[in-house]
């Protein structure tokens, strides 16, 4: 069987990647992008560079977007070769690490013992505690033979050894603050550390990005594009270590991110620059449409013909005048009729009365012009 990451369950897989294993890391620039269906953006995609880097994942990110549901994220703590570089301007040093057996050199800190040992062709193994990032990888299955997991006493250390490195970093910033300068905790977890070093880690800030309804200005797309976060890149990761024969540098991953971040906000903007111009379209051509149908068919509705708040009803004027015929409606003639016979009184009595009454309508819905001989005489 494979071990292929597949999306299908099969038997002897289970999900995919899982969290304290070490794998091999791929961006995938294209994917990343694609959600734009944008052709500037994929073709700048398809030129990016993307190496084959290895890391550690300790737990799921921080990041959330509850329409991807194609992708699962999460946070890795990079491994690279030799020591990380110091930067004072970010008070960090190089040996805020830890060495990855064999891999002995440090001044202070036992190696970490993964589950199986490292490939021979990597040496001088560190995991630094600040070069971190936090990425999505689509939701699959794989076997499990060749993962390489971090047992638990040796993430206990490594948990505690990140805890030191923050704790000594934060003195450093305060040492270096104004006298009286009320500074917020530097970190106080493994991922806010990722979050607060913009230099030596990529990640992304724990917010939705769900926006449904909103509307877009044209002024605005600037603020825009500057204050919506990101979502992580996509990326391809794997367990098969060996498959990988030398250790990238983690700073070249950062820069990859950064790029595909470019390429991305250059993306939405386009995006937001196209919605808000199909917006004004849809106004203009709704506002020339009313136009046309007023010059067309005249709806204009009247303020006099409306009904009114209080009740009452138009002035006489407004009503249509009676038709010259209106002495021969039908309806008029019974209503007239009843009005001046209250013949029910006494039936008897007005019999004739009401078979005149009865011919005469009946002419009258026969449209006939001139009363016959019986009606005269009934009446």
């Amino acid at each position: 069987m494979s071990s292929t990451p597949t999306k299908v369950r099969e038997e002897g897989t289970s999900r995919f990647p899982r969290v304290i294993s070490y794998v091999t890391i791929k961006l995938d620039p294209v994917k990343s992008v694609e959600i734009f269906e944008d052709d500037e953006a994929t073709t700048a995609a398809q030129g990016a560079v993307s190496k084959v880097y290895v890391g550690y994942i300790p737990c799921h990110g921080a990041w959330r977007d509850d329409e991807d549901e194609e992708n699962a994220n999460y946070l890795i703590h990079l491994l690279r070769s030799g020591l990380p570089q110091s930067s004072p301007e970010e008070f960090i040093e190089e040996d805020m690490c830890t060495p990855v057996f064999p891999n002995t050199d440090h001044p202070s800190r036992e190696p970490l013992m993964p589950s199986d040992p490292l490939p021979t062709g990597w040496t001088h193994c560190y995991q630094a505690s600040f070069e971190t990032v936090t990425l999505r990888v689509p939701w699959a299955f794989a076997k499990t033979s060749l993962r390489v997991t971090l047992p638990q006493m040796e993430r206990a250390r490594h948990g505690i050894a990140i805890v030191e490195d923050e704790a000594r970093r934060a003195k450093q910033v305060q040492a270096q603050a104004p006298q009286g300068a009320n500074l917020a905790p530097m970190a106080e977890c493994e991922e806010s550390s990722a979050h607060s070093n913009k230099k030596n880690s990529v990640s992304t800030p724990p917010q939705s990005v769900s926006s449904r309804g909103r509307t877009i200005s044209v002024a605005s797309l600037n603020e825009e594009v500057a204050l919506k976060p990101v979502p992580p890149p996509i990326a391809a990761v794997a367990y098969d270590l060996a498959a990988v024969q030398t250790l990238e540098d983690p700073q070249d991953l950062l820069a990859e991110i950064k790029l595909i971040e470019t390429i991305y906000k250059a993306a939405r903007a386009r995006q937001l620059v196209r919605r808000a111009r199909a917006k004004e379209e849809t106004a203009r051509a709704i506002e020339e449409t009313k136009k046309i149908d007023e010059a067309t068919f005249g709806h204009s509705i009247k303020r006099s013909s409306l009904p009114r708040a209080n009740g009452d009803t138009p002035e006489s004027s407004t009503a249509p005048e009676s038709s010259p015929d209106s002495n021969h409606n039908p309806v008029r003639l019974v209503v007239g009729f009843f009005g001046n016979h209250r013949f029910w009184a006494s039936p008897g009595k007005h019999r004739p009365t009401i078979l005149g009454a009865l011919r005469k309508w009946t002419s009258c819905f026969c449209n006939c012009s001139k009363p016959s001989s019986e009606e005269n005489v009934a009446e």
